[in-house]
């Protein structure tokens, strides 16, 4: 049988249209770079990260800080907290402190804590915190201002806490959140919360997870003695201190105009005092997964010591322009941290 010839019409050609596109055939630029653009561009760049250098040293020289170790003052609760039986017993411990000068800075305190206890090789997520032995503890209260005008500085005044050895970072301890729930869409989901997912029970955590377990839930306190014989409570405020993204976008609570039912079927996590619809019994806006002090720690640190944002000063009464000079003192008091076995 003779073999039939084929036409072009049969074969479809493989070549590219012919558009601009597809033939390669754009208008480009091309720089021309010369000896001297080049060297002005360079320079150019240098100058201004140098002017960047200099106003970040010069601020961060423009910084006073003073730096309390108060190890052994608490180490009466420290001794406590090391048995885990003890998580619901409350200890204080104060911490006095003088300021010699007016503080009308933009101030930073720092409450610090070592998280001590199991090495990390053998680390269990669901029996230990991600700790490592006790590096040392230390309290900082520093400031840091950014006018310096005849010994008066000016700004707000923050309260850090500050933590050693705890591990955020860990793989397993990052893992272990759902947001679905933390998002208020389905406070039951609990799948990728190992190992606190679930209570003995079989109850739903709310909320669950590793991070969420490991809250900081001590209880700071600044006190101001006016004179001899009287002390006020410096005035604090527990609101404004999340990231806009984390308040309004990652954190929402459950669509219910009651927060207990909203949370029903669920329970704490095992370290916590109280279920997470009473973290603030002054302030009902600020409960269940919308608690700042909840969103704050939830957002996890890149290194084992780390300060988080715990209060601001409310600038009223004897406080309208910063810390005025005189004896304070920090009282702190343990709230059932005993997954960090600490020793304020």
């Amino acid at each position: 049988m003779p073999q039939m010839k084929r036409t072009p019409q049969d074969c479809p050609s493989r070549l590219p249209e012919n558009t601009a596109v597809k033939q390669q055939q754009l208008p480009a630029c091309r720089l021309q770079l010369s000896a001297t653009g080049i060297l002005s561009g360079f320079f150019a760049t240098g100058v201004f990260c140098l002017g960047m250098g200099v106003i970040l040293i010069l601020s961060a020289k423009s910084s006073m800080e003073i730096e309390i170790n108060y190890t052994k003052i608490c180490a009466s609760c420290a001794k406590l907290r090391e048995n885990a039986r003890n998580f619901d017993k409350e200890c204080t411990c104060s911490i006095p402190f003088h300021l010699t000068q007016t503080m009308r800075v933009l101030a930073h305190s720092y409450l610090s804590k070592a998280c001590t206890g199991h090495p990390m090789s053998c680390y269990n997520l669901s029996a230990h915190p991600p700790c490592t032995p006790d590096p040392g503890d230390l309290l900082e209260f520093q400031f840091f201002h950014g006018t310096y005008h005849l010994l008066m500085y000016y700004g707000n005044v923050y309260m850090y806490y500050k933590l050693y050895g705890f591990y955020q970072n860990l793989h397993g301890y990052l893992l272990s959140r759902s947001n679905s729930q933390l998002l208020g869409t389905d406070v039951k989901d609990v799948e990728t919360c190992a190992p606190f997912s679930k209570s003995h029970d079989g109850t739903p955590i709310a909320p669950c997870g590793a991070i969420a377990n490991s809250l900081f839930n001590d209880t700071i306190i600044l006190s101001y003695k006016l004179n001899s014989s009287v002390h006020i409570q410096v005035p604090m405020l527990r609101s404004g201190i999340t990231w806009w993204t984390d308040k309004y976008i990652k954190f929402r609570n459950p669509s219910s105009s009651n927060l207990s039912s909203a949370f029903a079927g669920t329970t704490k996590p095992p370290s916590w005092p109280k279920p997470v619809y009473e973290l603030d019994e002054n302030d009902p806006g600020n409960n269940g997964f919308l608690n700042d002090d909840f969103i704050v720690w939830m957002r996890t640190a890149a290194f084992p010591t780390f300060k988080k944002l715990y209060r601001r000063l409310s600038r009223t009464q004897h406080f309208i322009e910063g810390l005025p000079a005189g004896n304070y003192s920090f009282n702190v008091s343990y709230t059932g941290m005993e997954k960090l076995k600490s020793s304020l």
